[in-house]
């Protein structure tokens, strides 16, 4: 049997995979398979993980029809180039891409809408905030130096200002 890779040398491996209830086998070359070993040990996972993935599908991503390319209005920023470095160009891309980042957001953060910390919206928050994050830079610098006396008190002023935001 050939090697289902290079399509060229004798097949003496065999990886199979599990992806949810289906098995995929795959049979590969030496070559082919230390070519794999070797992007593990040298620790480039970005090609391990395309190599595995091109195992798994058997290169059946090659073979489909061409998909039409996005592109960002704002930024230019192609779902192709996205898809390779993994970071989209400006914010507008969360809009141009929404079909194919909401799968990826719900499998990675469980979500599609964001849950996290909100901006502050008066200016008297933000100045709270910033007080905060002076004190607890102190506090720190305060144990470092052992000054447990100081932190204390800095840890004290903290638990103020975080009791009067809550009120």
């Amino acid at each position: 049997m050939l090697c289902e890779e290079c399509r060229q040398k004798e097949a003496t491996y065999t990886i199979s995979v599990l992806v949810g209830d289906e098995v995929t086998t795959r049979h590969l070359c030496a070559d082919c398979m230390a070519k794999m070993n070797m992007d593990l040990q040298n620790g480039d996972i970005k090609t391990l993980l395309s190599s595995i993935l091109t195992a798994i599908t058997g290169g059946a991503e090659e073979k489909t029809a061409p998909v039409p390319e996005i592109v960002c209005p704002r930024c230019q920023m192609t779902l192709s180039r996205f898809n390779k470095t993994g970071r989209l160009g400006c914010p507008k891309c969360y809009e141009a891409f929404r079909e194919q980042l909401q799968p990826m957001l719900l499998r990675i953060h469980g979500r599609v809408t964001h849950a996290g910390r909100k901006p502050l919206d008066t200016q008297e928050a933000q100045q709270l905030r910033t007080r905060q994050e002076e004190l607890t830079r102190q506090m720190e610098a305060a144990v470092a130096r052992e000054d447990f006396e100081t932190a204390a008190l800095l840890r004290d002023q903290l638990r103020q200002l975080a009791r009067e935001e809550d009120d």
